[in-house]
């Protein structure tokens, strides 16, 4: 038997307790009507979370993505420069008008005019890469279309590739063994700023270790729970559930990427709000993620 004036579906469980009886701001109300009016409608949420195990790779290198930025030369044409650490020695590859072959082969596709260069590198942090001067691109010489967006048969405007483990007498892509080797490959885009200028926007990044190609997706709060644990002396600020301030996150909100919620409060939470109570974006689905950790010599840097 059901309550007097029930529909007979099922209702909808009550919102999680908090602290001195005071909702977040993230819970979904509406303004209460007069007597007999209509119901609102239902809010949507994701019907199920998504769960995945992963294990942390070690890239070998960390690209410091803030510092990524273009370099005038002095023929008038544009390097790229960015900073980075490496945990062991190896190159790096600068592409323009790049395509992705297989096996992690890269080939441009204006080599008549723009021809890779590779500099090599030792093991340390803190480091500085710069283009060789005269291996640079002049940006004057293409539309704008061609440096702003992905080309077709997915042309991108620059690409650069870092190995780690590959000796500095080797010459060819193809002369070394993808096992021995960790390459990490980022496509990117040119950017028009208000003066003209050109930045560089990331849009995509790939990861090939033992022969095996990853898609890299930045998890927003889950270097914040990796450095807590590699660290048990540190402040465990920082990695708990933004809404019960108890468990660790281990929930990440898509597709805004915002790892911020621990599973019980993300089964509960996706039945009183869909969005996030991080950037308040729709919220599409929940995927819950359980890291294995390694031992601390195969931690690379964040990425």
């Amino acid at each position: 038997m059901g309550n007097a004036g029930s529909s007979g579906s099922p209702s909808l469980p009550p919102p999680r307790p908090h602290l001195h009886g005071v909702p977040p701001l993230y819970y979904h109300q509406y303004p209460v009507g007069r007597p007999g009016a209509a119901a609102p409608p239902p809010v949507p949420f994701p019907t199920h979370v998504e769960r995945h195990r992963a294990v942390a790779v070690s890239a070998g290198v960390n690209v410091k993505g803030h510092t990524l930025r273009l370099e005038r030369d002095d023929d008038g044409g544009h390097l790229l420069a960015f900073s980075y650490d490496a945990d062991a020695p190896g190159s790096i590859t600068v592409y323009f008008f790049a395509q992705e072959g297989d096996d992690c082969i890269l080939k441009g596709t204006k080599e008549n005019l723009l021809k890779p260069v590779t500099v090599t590198f030792k093991e340390g942090h803190g480091q500085e890469f710069r283009q060789p001067s005269g291996t640079g691109i002049k940006l004057s010489m293409f539309e704008e279309s061609e440096l702003t967006k992905v080309g077709e048969d997915r042309v991108f405007p620059l690409a650069f590739k870092v190995e780690v483990g590959v000796s500095s007498n080797q010459e060819s892509e193809t002369e070394h063994d993808a096992e021995d080797t960790k390459s990490l490959v980022k496509f990117a885009v040119f950017v028009k700023k208000d003066s003209a200028e050109y930045g560089i926007n990331i849009v995509q990044q790939i990861l090939w270790v033992n022969g095996t190609r990853y898609v890299l997706q930045e998890i927003y709060g889950i270097g914040d729970r990796n450095r807590a644990d590699r660290n048990v002396n540190e402040d465990d600020s920082g990695k708990e559930c933004v809404v019960c301030l108890t468990e660790p996150r281990d929930t990440t909100v898509l597709p805004c990427r915002h790892m911020c919620l621990c599973r019980e409060c993300a089964q509960t939470l996706r039945f009183q709000t869909n969005k996030c109570p991080m950037c308040r974006q729709p919220v599409e689905s929940l995927l819950e993620i359980k890291v294995d950790s390694m031992p601390r010599h195969h931690q690379g840097g964040d990425q």
